[in-house]
């Protein structure tokens, strides 16, 4: 009977420790999901951006000191140079469409508020009168400020170009 009754209690300690422990690696995770959820909203809104060529939406996620490296290793660095770059594709004739295909976001477990969005991105444009399909990996540094979700930086990298003679 005692040996029960001690079996018993030390069961009890130890899932009244496991649960303990439990709880805040249950509260990470949830927390972990919704900014997940957040940044996938974040990126759905900005493949719509693309599409509308709205600039407005397109800027709203973008810190102050936002880097972006292009495809093409263009860089631009801060949201003026950002802001340029954008205005000239949207108010151009060349651009066709642009969309970012999230595969993963890795969301950081301790220190900064920072996630990693790795996917895949398909952009078309009008060069020399063909309509290329240029595509490739992607990489985008988000920062959680004051509550939100924010790009902090994004590299582009070109893997594929077809269309025409001018991916040459």
């Amino acid at each position: 009977m005692l040996k029960t009754l001690c079996f018993a209690c030390s069961l009890a300690i130890s899932t009244l420790a496991f649960a303990g422990q439990a709880q805040p690696a249950v509260a990470k995770q949830m927390r972990m999901g919704v900014a997940e959820t957040a940044i996938r909203s974040a990126r759905s809104a900005l493949n719509a951006a693309l599409t509308n060529r709205d600039l407005e939406v397109t800027t709203r996620y973008w810190l102050p000191d936002v880097s972006t490296t292009g495809g093409d290793g263009s860089l631009w660095v801060g949201r003026d140079q950002n802001v340029k770059g954008f205005t000239k594709i949207f108010n151009g004739n060349s651009f066709v469409s642009g969309r970012r295909t999230p595969d993963k976001i890795e969301v950081a477990t301790g220190g900064p508020r920072e996630a990693a969005e790795t996917g895949i991105w398909k952009w078309r444009e009008r060069v020399k009168g063909q309509v290329l399909t240029y595509g490739g990996r992607y990489l985008v540094m988000w920062q959680l400020v004051n509550g939100k979700w924010r790009i902090r930086s994004e590299l582009y990298v070109t893997t594929s170009c077809s269309g025409g003679t001018a991916c040459l």
